[in-house]
């Protein structure tokens, strides 16, 4: 390998271990939709995470008589009609009361309560985009949620709300609350693991609370572990505390939480033979195995993870070919615990140019999107003509058959910048999102890149920054009004420290750094359903690694 490849995968592999015009709710719902996918979306239970104060009090002000004269663009006012023989057997809804914060300091879920009478149907409208159904929870009480996205919301907003009785129509007033979030980038609360910890990745579960996996050292030994935290404060969930998952040398290295809160969980451990060995495992709601488990055998390492939606898992990683390179390695676990592929290899091999010299290809990460597994990884070869380099590559394989889809993608250079590796990668509605380092050939200086990828190979976004000795992507993701946030290393002075950083604009820009003198290290990134951002990693305190996770505001 080049001299550049060798000191970055280096890196990649041993340092990590030491307002007034507010933007309305139309601007991205249907957007978030999309988003939400990977980061165990959905809303939270029955006690939402939103601060609020005070609330509506207006007097019932119902048009008698309207008919129902809405649509999914708004609110209409209505005339009354004339009213048939059925009609008249139907009393006139009347809105009482709607309970809404006229403050909310935090983003998540609104809790909204209206008090009708002679109601079968309540609708509300936020800013003039319709919300999700108010659920009917008897005695003429409708509840519902106003989704707060956090600080992309500050400003005032406008909740309007119907209560309907066939084609009778009562409105409420229109009620205006006020959004006033933190700024982007404050930190809302960091906790850390035990002593001799890593958090290697982050995910969150279907109520947003926080899965962390990595390491925690047992008599002088690190072994594979799991926790869990609340998304209110980072406490532990778990009776446990943190779980141990396997009893022998290794870390827990990737993850992926299902819609109803199972894992799957990816490990390198150390067998009985003293050799690495890939373990890919089943995890119920309570961190522990249900039973289900992919074969594996040494000689391969897996770096990461993605379920599809029916609960089966696609994992990636590298392996030795027996013919002097390296190759990308794929297992596929269906749902009903099948395995299809089992250390499954994919090597480079240009288009038009079967005789190619051997590439080494390695694989970091995984997305399953749309039937599609894209895997994130980097190439090392002869890319141009006369000279090796490393690229970041991008693969699109069928999952069932582990046939490519498409030619490869492989990074093209960015000026000085020749060399590439994709670390992680993520949802974009364009396609994939990626972050990794761009490095000069030179190999002394690298930077965090963020680049996105549409099918066909087109690249529609690239931002690069924090160019030092060191530095690398560990974590992305595209919030749905548009920011882009990443979480990295990167050298500063003389050790090494981790950050979570924010791009999207005015009011949204943002660099948070780990705090402290000794090294650190920010090792990945996961977002809530509402924009909210984990970031999770290690800090080094006189001398001992120790586990951190952080919740950021957006």
């Amino acid at each position: 390998m080049s001299r550049w490849v060798s000191s970055a995968i280096l890196a990649v592999f041993t340092l990590p271990a030491c307002a007034d015009h507010a933007p309305s709710f139309a601007a991205f719902a249907a957007y978030d939709s999309k988003m939400s996918g990977g980061t165990g979306g959905g809303s939270t239970d029955g006690a939402p995470m939103t601060t609020a104060e005070g609330g509506t009090s207006a007097s019932p002000m119902a048009t008698a008589g309207d008919a129902d004269g809405t649509d999914s663009g708004g609110v209409s006012s209505g005339e009354t009609g004339s009213t048939t023989a059925s009609d008249a057997e139907l009393l006139q809804p009347r809105i009482l009361e709607v309970d809404m914060p006229a403050k909310v300091h935090l983003a998540g879920p609104v809790a909204v309560s209206v008090t009708t009478e002679d109601t079968s149907l309540v609708r509300a409208w936020l800013d003039g985009v319709e919300l999700e159904p108010f659920a009917d929870q008897g005695d003429g009480v409708f509840v519902g949620e106003v989704p707060i996205f956090g600080a992309v919301d500050n400003g005032e907003h406008v909740l309007e709300v119907t209560a309907s009785s066939g084609p009778l129509v009562a409105h409420w007033p229109p009620a205006t609350f006020t959004v006033a979030t933190p700024a982007p980038g404050g930190q809302a609360w960091a906790t850390l693991g035990p002593s001799g910890s890593t958090t290697r990745r982050v995910a969150v579960t279907p109520e947003d609370d926080v899965i962390e996996v990595g390491s925690v050292e047992v008599d002088g030994v690190s072994k594979p572990s799991i926790r869990k935290r609340s998304r209110a404060n980072g406490s532990e969930l778990w009776p446990e505390g943190t779980i141990v998952l396997d009893e022998r040398e290794g870390s827990a290295d990737a993850l992926a939480v299902l819609p109803d809160g199972r894992m799957w969980i990816a490990m390198n451990v150390k067998n009985a033979n003293k050799q690495w060995q890939p373990r890919i495992v089943q995890l119920d709601a309570a961190g522990h195995e249900t039973g289900v488990e992919a074969p594996t055998e040494p000689g391969a390492t897996v770096r990461g993870i993605a379920a599809d939606d029916e609960g089966g898992a696609f994992a990636v990683g590298f392996g030795g070919s027996g013919f002097g390179d390296m190759d990308i390695v794929m297992w596929w676990l269906r749902h009903d615990g099948v395995a299809m592929h089992s250390a499954k290899t994919w090597d480079h091999v240009p288009v038009g140019d079967p005789n190619a010299p051997e590439f080494d290809d390695l694989a970091f990460d995984v997305l399953l999107k749309d039937g599609v597994a894209w895997i994130a990884g980097a190439s090392t070869g002869f890319h141009e003509i006369d000279k090796k380099h490393t690229r970041g590559i991008l693969v699109q394989m069928d999952p069932e058959t582990a046939a490519p889809l498409e030619p490869p993608i492989v990074a093209p250079p960015y000026g000085d910048w020749s060399d590439s590796m994709f670390l992680v990668i993520g949802d974009h509605p364009d396609g994939a999102i990626v972050t990794g380092m761009e490095g000069k050939s030179s190999g002394n200086a690298q930077q965090i890149t963020v680049q996105v990828y549409q099918p066909d190979g087109a690249r529609t976004y690239l931002w690069s920054g924090f160019a030092s000795p060191v530095a690398y992507g560990t974590g992305v993701a595209w919030l749905s009004h548009g920011v882009m946030i990443v979480s990295g290393v990167v050298q500063d002075g003389d050790v090494l420290r981790g950050l979570l950083s924010g791009r999207g604009g005015p009011g949204t820009n943002f660099d948070h750094y780990f705090p402290g003198i000794e090294p650190s290290a920010a090792n990945g990134l996961a977002r809530t359903a509402y924009n909210q951002v984990l970031v999770a990693g290690e800090r080094t305190l006189g001398g001992v690694r120790q586990a951190r996770v952080a919740r950021i505001h957006q």
